[in-house]
């Protein structure tokens, strides 16, 4: 039975006492369900749930339980008078957004899956001073140059060469891969001839500039408690985020999925390859994620996708999800201001913007408007 079919049970289980109300109640079920109750259930397939033996503690209960379904449609309207007051946000279709969050926040927690890029997503792009913080490839650029300044001044360089032809606005997505491919495969070819050990990566991790955004640790956390499953996707070193985790948080939560470059290691613990295919920024994509089909099927039934990210090679991080539900792609922009084409091609690609937001605060919000909805 449709949403909309048991709403006008519930209110026709109380017979005569809704009958005065029920504009009202038409009214308000239209804007939870986005659909006119008229023409998806006519008065005389209202009429045959009529039940008059209908006890009255029954029909209490059912007005009360459908009113309370109702109430939540009133936190749509909160959410984006707060989204389009809040000059740090941008949010070029509200009417699109209020939509996806209403289907989300109906589907509730067990129907949503989270897919979140790591470096200055889930990680700070800066810190308080304003001074740029590390990506997990900028874990050994930092802590190699202390101990082998030869090999970390080549980290540097590969750094100094492609990161400007990364963002360059006047090259294509086409004309970039070749380059990223090339920046990847040397830097890792660079790690696994060092054959850097397990436990020395582990303590680069911790001497890292990896921080943390503020509220990340709640946010993975809640994930995990609600049973929400958190795929993090991210074209940076896969190990990286697991130390970083397991440092941070005591250990790797078990809703949590890794889909990134993963250096493997051999019987003594030292690097000896990466795992393949190699996911650089603009292939996060399904020519990425096939050896993941299972892990997708497994989850299958979360058809409802928050997707977390701040680069144009995010966007479609929700390839592989076998879903026909909603998927709100969340934008952190950590450009410039004066770069207002950046920033309107943020807006056009994604659903909502936050610029320069150090937090996990608006992603935390969703997710607690989802959980509460699903009480």
């Amino acid at each position: 039975m449709s949403r909309v079919a048991r709403l006008g049970r519930c209110l026709f289980k109380s017979g005569k006492r809704f009958e005065s109300r029920q504009s009202t109640l038409r009214m308000q079920a239209e804007t939870l369900t986005d659909t006119p109750l008229s023409t998806s259930l006519e008065t005389s397939q209202f009429a045959m749930f009529k039940a008059t033996e209908i006890v009255a503690a029954a029909a209490a209960t059912a007005e009360a339980e459908c009113l309370e379904q109702l109430k939540k449609a009133d936190v749509i309207p909160q959410l984006m008078t707060g989204i389009l007051e809040n000059e740090r946000i941008l949010c070029a279709d509200p009417t699109t957004v209020a939509a996806k969050f209403r289907k989300m926040m109906l589907g509730g927690a067990g129907k949503t899956v989270v897919i979140s890029d790591f470096d200055f997503t889930l990680s700070r792009y800066a810190n308080e001073k304003g001074e740029r913080l590390s990506t997990t490839h900028g874990v050994f650029d930092d802590n190699v140059m202390r101990l082998n300044p030869e090999l970390g001044q080549k980290f540097v360089d590969l750094k100094n060469k492609y990161y400007p032809i990364e963002f360059c606005p006047k090259m294509t997505m086409e004309e970039k891969i070749p380059h990223m491919e090339k920046w990847w495969g040397t830097s890792h070819s660079l790690i696994v001839n060092e054959r850097f050990s397990k436990s020395t990566i582990e303590d680069f991790v911790r001497q890292s500039r990896i921080v943390f955004k503020d509220g990340a640790e709640d946010f993975i956390q809640s994930l995990d408690g609600h049973n929400i499953p958190l795929v993090i996707f991210s074209a940076g070193i896969g190990n990286i985020i697991e130390y970083f985790l397991e440092q941070k948080l005591g250990a790797i939560p078990r809703n949590t999925h890794f889909i990134s470059n993963m250096i493997l290691f051999d019987e003594e613990e030292k690097a000896c390859g990466f795992s393949e295919p190699l996911i650089h920024t603009f292939c996060k994509n399904s020519s990425v994620i096939q050896k993941e089909t299972s892990f997708f099927h497994e989850i299958a039934g979360r058809v409802n996708v928050i997707l977390l990210g701040d680069s144009m090679g995010d966007i479609h991080m929700d390839v592989g999800v076998e879903r026909d539900g909603p998927t709100l792609k969340i934008g952190y922009y950590n450009g410039s201001l004066d770069d207002t084409a950046s920033l309107q091609h943020y807006e056009e690609v994604y659903d909502i913007v936050l610029i320069h937001d150090p937090t996990l605060d608006f992603a935390q919000k969703i997710v607690d408007i989802i959980n509460s909805a699903s009480h």
